[in-house]
């Protein structure tokens, strides 16, 4: 049984990402924990520490009191085995890092947590896919349930070793159609080709092979649009060979137009 975190921070239950574990236990029971975060403040001069307003000072206990009896309810609603843990002496970050040292799996999922990167990397949401201890996925509030697999790979350590954490976590969703979107400096062909070709098709028996470079950046937007419901999975939130194909991080921009859930893990 798969130990999942749910992030909910002050006052904004993660709807988006309740849904997704719900889908996940339905697959396969699992254990939610639900992990109660303090409020975020988002001032000016953001960064890595200001972000996070000290738990004990600010946590409204009726705000807590009524995400916890949203998650309690949902969670018994829909036979989910869960447990609940809000630390009452530290800030966000350092409930989440600590927390995703003894995890599976952490959702994040908040309207706030992705206006947070407007902030850009040194916002929550930026500081946590950095920090996380385990392979987390952000998951936009109205995103459906993946029904296809983009994953994307750079010929780094990196982007297979998060090719592997997500075939290890959903071995279902391995079976859905996927594809693999390569990046290279100069228009060179799939990096190590032979290799992730063979590691991809034991676990995707319904890949297929596509360079990111034929994609117009202009349109990638509608491209993504045009692909069912997938979930993009990422070794790395920053830049990389797959970013510099682009003018800014893949990953980052898929997760500023916030439509699809993206899956990051990295070593």
């Amino acid at each position: 049984m798969k130990k999942i975190l749910l992030a909910i921070d002050d006052g904004h239950f993660p709807e988006g990402a309740f849904r997704f574990a719900r889908t996940i236990n339905e697959m396969e029971a699992i254990t939610l924990c639900g992990v109660f975060l303090p409020e975020l403040d988002f001032s000016e001069d953001i960064n890595y520490t200001s972000v996070f307003i000290p738990l004990i000072e600010n946590y409204a206990a009726s705000s807590i009191q009524q995400s916890l009896q949203t998650f309690q309810d949902l969670c018994d609603q829909y036979n989910i085995h869960h447990i609940e843990h809000h630390d009452m002496k530290e800030d966000a970050l350092k409930v989440l890092r600590k927390e995703s040292l003894f995890a599976d799996l952490l959702l994040l999922s908040s309207e706030k947590f992705y206006a947070d990167l407007l902030y850009g990397p040194g916002g929550f949401l930026g500081s946590a896919l950095h920090q996380s201890a385990c392979p987390l996925i952000a998951v936009p509030e109205n995103a459906a349930f993946p029904e296809s697999v983009i994953l994307t790979y750079d010929g780094s350590a990196s982007s297979v070793f998060a090719i592997k954490s997500f075939a290890a976590l959903f071995p279902k969703l391995c079976e859905l159609k996927t594809m693999l979107l390569y990046g290279n400096a100069h228009d060179a062909p799939l990096p190590d080709a032979s290799g992730i070709q063979e590691l991809v098709q034991q676990h995707f028996p319904n890949v297929t092979t596509t360079a990111i470079n034929t994609i117009p950046e202009k349109y990638f937007s509608t491209w993504l649009n045009d692909i069912p419901n997938p979930i993009v999975v990422s070794g790395a939130y920053g830049r990389s060979l797959l970013s510099r194909i682009f003018r800014r991080s893949f990953v980052e921009d898929t997760l500023r137009a916030h439509q699809v859930p993206v899956f990051i893990a990295h070593r």
